[in-house]
């Protein structure tokens, strides 16, 4: 190798760390709205977490309020709330009221279902995406 191959070398050596001072510059304005778009889609995408209780259907918005309202309270607070609504669920007055809101919501169910039918037609496809398959309840 000659002094003229050595010089070249040298000069692609300080032409690679001004591109490297350059892009390391440059960076703050690739990463930070990158993080923004990361910091922007993360709470919708951790949000939208399985429930807790796989035989129940996952209700977004009241379990976002049910939240949001025991938010106020402390540990021992929700503790001693949750006991006491599972004892009271065991209630025959209050199983019995249950009973009554299952079979109240079914009925409005029913006919909800053949009055949007009704009123469009055309959403019946809709209607039948919406409806879960249950083999075990019809």
């Amino acid at each position: 190798m000659t002094s003229d191959h050595f010089q070249m070398a040298s000069q692609l050596w300080s032409g690679a760390g001004l591109q490297y001072q350059q892009m390391k510059a440059k960076l703050p304005y690739l990463l930070v709205p990158a993080l923004a778009c990361v910091a922007q889609l993360a709470p919708g995408i951790l949000a939208q977490q399985p429930p807790d209780r796989p035989d129940r259907p996952f209700r977004q918005f009241q379990n976002e309020r049910r939240a949001r309202l025991l938010a106020n309270l402390t540990e021992d607070e929700r503790a001693r709330l949750r006991a006491a609504h599972q004892k009271a669920l065991t209630d025959p007055a209050v199983q019995a009221a249950r009973e009554k809101l299952k079979q109240a919501r079914r009925e409005f169910r029913e006919v909800m279902r053949p009055a949007l039918l009704k009123a469009d037609p055309s959403i019946q496809p809709i209607l039948d995406k919406l409806r879960p398959e249950r083999p075990d309840k019809q």
